[in-house]
């Protein structure tokens, strides 16, 4: 495994999340991508956490706001956990 790609799945989900509820009015229940991307996060590195807790936090703000009418409160709430998280 490459030194970077743990850090590019985590991204790479993280990101999908984002576009994915960009402007959608429906969803199907997201709870096994959030509980991927809560696990991806919590496993990595302190120094990698550190290095992307920025950006993390503005693509969680940008998945908070873009499913605040769609996602369900379990989901929004994790997600701000996640986000409560990063800023650590």
């Amino acid at each position: 495994m490459g030194k970077y790609e743990e850090l590019f799945k985590f991204a790479s989900k993280a990101g999908s999340l984002e576009g994915y509820l960009f402007q959608r009015e429906k969803i199907e229940p997201l709870s096994n991508w959030t509980g991927n991307i809560e696990n991806m996060y919590r496993a990595l590195p302190d120094e990698v956490k550190g290095d992307i807790k920025e950006e993390f936090g503005l693509v969680l703000t940008k998945i908070l706001t873009y499913g605040e009418k769609v996602l369900e409160e379990e989901i929004r709430s994790r997600l701000n956990r996640l986000l409560s998280e990063s800023k650590r």
